[in-house]
């Protein structure tokens, strides 16, 4: 009798166990799908490009040079308004910065998103995303709607124009249209829900076509689209003078996006180029661009000598954290040049160690 009601209470616990869990995993998921993710816009870029693009002036120069829909060309900054809200959903992890305005044209109200996609790789993904947000923006819309008025006949969801911008060296190869996503849509027709997106790609745009206005937006991709040192050392001379001939605001916010995207650059050698900026010395400026690039250069070539010397000292044992620190540390070139003959020669790590002064210290 008392192994039965034992058996039975231990039934009894199981069940009461299971169900408290199904509890706790029932509350866990309803909170995780209520939770909004964090935003991470830890990137220069996404900071950089969103604080330009946050000025109403900017956006609209952006729309109406880079897209320009015949709707757009008489719009001005009373026409926009930057909504200061996160429709972000739960379904992704955000890593990009976008924005939000709404528009009030001759025609009628529609909401441009504006997705920063300020990445190397394409998204092949980006259409479902941004359905995702434009769903998430029309809830919001229709949540916030007077009952009654959304009941009526002639009640509308407002438009939604996706607008996307690359600045990654490759070419955007992604589908621009939503229904290329969708398995056999062309059997089915008018039936497969179906949009297209806009997309600006930095490196795709051509020069000539970004030089013949100056605004701040014109010398951002311009200065966007230098890749290599001699482009930089090449094109200065001719930024500098598009800058200085742009108006105090817009020539303050180009340094600063450029000060918060250049990360290589010290405090030093920040306020060195922007005394010369603000000068106006196109010499100086030069000089000092072709030092810093030269000397990113250095740092490159050290580092990988450095590299060269572990390998030999991994060849015949284990190199400690604190002589791995130490060599990577090296920016001589003439020293790691001789410690790297040292590293071959050695036969133990003690003895490299002894070489190179590490033990004595």
């Amino acid at each position: 009798m008392n192994k039965k009601n034992d058996l039975q209470n231990m039934n009894n616990n199981t069940k009461s166990k299971e169900k408290q869990d199904k509890h706790n995993n029932t509350k866990s998921a309803e909170k995780q799908s209520t939770q909004k993710p964090s935003k991470k816009i830890d990137n220069p870029y996404d900071k950089g490009y969103k604080r330009i693009f946050s000025i109403k002036k900017n956006f609209l120069d952006f729309i109406k040079k880079y897209i320009s829909l015949n709707w757009m060309m008489e719009l001005t900054e009373n026409d926009l308004e930057l909504i200061n809200k996160e429709f972000t959903t739960v379904q992704f992890d955000t890593y990009e910065s976008d924005l939000i305005y709404k528009v009030n044209t001759k025609e009628g109200t529609i909401y441009l998103f504006f997705l920063l996609e300020l990445q190397s790789y394409n998204d092949f993904t980006m259409p479902f995303r941004l359905l995702v947000y434009m769903i998430a923006i029309w809830m919001d819309y229709f949540k916030n709607c007077d009952k009654n008025v959304r009941k009526q006949k002639d009640f509308r969801l407002p438009a939604i124009m996706p607008i996307v911008l690359h600045n990654g060296e490759k070419n955007w190869t992604a589908s621009r249209n939503f229904k290329e996503m969708i398995a056999h849509a062309n059997v089915f027709g008018e039936y497969v829900v179906n949009f297209k997106y806009e997309l600006v790609s930095i490196n795709e745009l051509t020069i000539s076509k970004i030089k013949n206005s100056n605004t701040l937006i014109d010398n951002i991709f311009l200065a966007d689209k230098k890749r290599t040192r001699k482009e930089w050392i090449d094109g200065i001379p001719e930024l500098i003078r598009r800058i200085r001939e742009m108006n105090k605001d817009d020539f303050n916010e180009w340094i600063t996006w450029f000060f918060n995207v250049i990360k290589v650059l010290n405090k030093e050698e920040r306020s060195k180029l922007i005394e010369q900026l603000r000068k106006g010395d196109e010499k100086d400026m030069c000089s000092s661009f072709e030092m810093l690039l030269n000397k990113e250069k250095a740092d490159g070539k050290a580092e990988e000598r450095a590299e060269a010397v572990l390998e030999l000292l991994e060849d015949i044992g284990e190199p400690s954290e604190t002589l791995r620190n130490y060599v990577m540390e090296q920016t001589d070139l003439e020293v790691l040049r001789k410690w790297h003959k040292m590293a071959a020669r050695a036969d133990s790590i003690k003895e490299f160690e002894q070489a190179v002064g590490l033990l004595s210290m």
